[in-house]
């Protein structure tokens, strides 16, 4: 059935492709471009497999935006043309969640997994619970509202209860779809919790153009996937190439007409991946017993590295949704969730100098060195300080103590300097008045 989807979707890109290269494209054929673009996105963004070539993916986006532009009461919301939305205005306006976004409890170590359990058994009156497993993402959380099948807002997490209307940026994020049919499963109104990250890879070539740039990079994926969302430019934002994961329904009505809604977490993250979301499905695991849970959630610091995003643990949820409403939330977190925290790969060390080194385009760029520290099985003695910008606006000095984070293979940097730590020997750092190199005066 899959390949014969497949089939129909390429032989009708094919058709397309023929027609705009030879410029017979009408507004006839408006339906099925938008059709084959859908198709060829989910292919791209979603699974990461894409069947065409960008240069004809582009060809047909064009040919569809020139169509619209010709016929203005053709265009749909939930056309492909209408991602790029215009700025936003000077405030976000604040919206309130239709459930609040609640924290989730922490825990560091196996026995805080093994005393959830037992209070989720005492709560339930059942021997063994069954459980869903599933990465934390280290990014900025997000809320999606949808209406009869089509998005209507998108907001930031803000204080749990109100948070900012971000609908413009949202529909820059090619992983978030603008219509999905949630109606062929009975639900009419949806809240759909996620997370936006910036892949690694994609977050290391934007950083290397900055730095190329004589701009500050990123500090990391984490905190540029939360500004990313809060630039007033949405072309910007698409430049930033974010990626979104919904992991959770947290509200629904239902149409009336047919209840297909899902009985448990496991079977609303099938939900979202079937109607074109990226849920974390591929990596979630549904198990018995807290053990079985303390084993994956290890296998999976293993191998946190290799994945192309930013996780900092596992979230683990009772499977049965009547249970998780049996068992309720306090005012702080839902008593049915608990996430399990990976080791911190954070570290404090000595601030030794500072060298210079001078760079391709022939900037000096300031290098630390430091008392030499592990940090995410990696030994760190040197990190780059970009620019002497970045020294002034950390308030570095030789001598201070200071914490550094490695986060993946995405390059050590100094988070900041532990002021309070000062003995009064630490010296200012002096940026050089002559080039390293050459020993001329800049």
């Amino acid at each position: 059935m899959a390949n014969d989807k497949i089939q129909k979707a390429q032989k009708e890109t094919g058709a397309l492709l023929k027609k705009a290269q030879a410029d017979n494209l009408t507004t006839n054929d408006i339906d099925q471009l938008r059709e084959v673009l859908w198709f060829h996105e989910y292919r791209y963004y979603i699974l990461n497999d894409p069947l065409i070539a960008d240069y004809e993916y582009d060809l047909l986006y064009k040919q569809l935006e020139a169509l619209e532009k010709e016929t203005p009461d053709l265009i749909i919301p939930n056309s492909p043309t209408q991602r790029v939305g215009k700025g936003l205005t000077k405030e976000f306006p604040t919206v309130q969640h239709l459930v609040p976004m609640l924290s989730l409890n922490n825990s560091y170590d196996s026995d805080d997994l093994i005393d959830f359990d037992r209070k989720a058994r005492e709560a339930t009156k059942l021997d063994v619970i069954e459980y869903c497993v599933e990465p934390k993402f280290d990014g900025a959380s997000i809320s999606l509202v949808y209406e009869n099948d089509h998005i209507t807002r998108g907001a930031t997490r803000g204080d749990g209860v109100h948070g900012d209307d971000i609908t413009p940026n949202i529909k820059q994020i090619r992983t978030i779809p603008l219509s999905a049919k949630f109606s062929e499963y009975g639900l009419q109104t949806v809240e759909i919790r996620g997370e936006v990250l910036i892949n690694k890879n994609n977050f290391k070539k934007f950083n290397e153009q900055l730095v190329e740039q004589g701009i500050p990079p990123l500090a990391n994926p984490r905190n540029s996937a939360a500004g990313t969302l809060r630039i007033k430019d949405p072309v910007e934002v698409a430049r930033r190439r974010l990626e979104a994961f919904t992991y959770q329904v947290s509200y629904y009505t239902t149409t009336g007409e047919k209840n297909h809604e899902p009985q448990s977490h496991s079977q609303s993250l099938e939900m979202l991946w079937e109607l074109g979301f990226r849920s974390p499905n591929k990596e979630k695991k549904v198990l018995k017993g807290i053990q079985a849970v303390i084993n994956y959630c290890n296998e999976f610091e293993i191998k946190r590295d290799d994945l192309p995003y930013e996780i900092d643990g596992m979230v683990i949820k009772v499977n049965d949704i009547d249970l998780q409403d049996r068992m309720g939330m306090t005012s702080h977190h839902p008593r049915w969730a608990i996430a399990y925290k990976f080791k911190a790969r954070q570290a404090t060390t000595k601030l030794l100098r500072v060298e210079y080194q001078v760079g391709r385009t022939g900037n000096i760029g300031p290098v630390a060195k430091l008392e030499p520290v592990a940090i995410g099985g990696v030994t760190v003695s040197s990190v780059s300080l970009f620019n002497e910008d970045v020294i002034r606006e950390k308030d570095l000095r030789i001598g201070d103590t200071v914490l550094v984070e490695r986060a993946g293979d995405v390059i050590p940097y100094i988070v900041k300097a532990l002021h309070e730590l000062r003995t009064g020997k630490e010296q200012p750092i002096k940026f050089p008045a002559n080039c390293p190199a050459c020993a001329k005066t800049s």
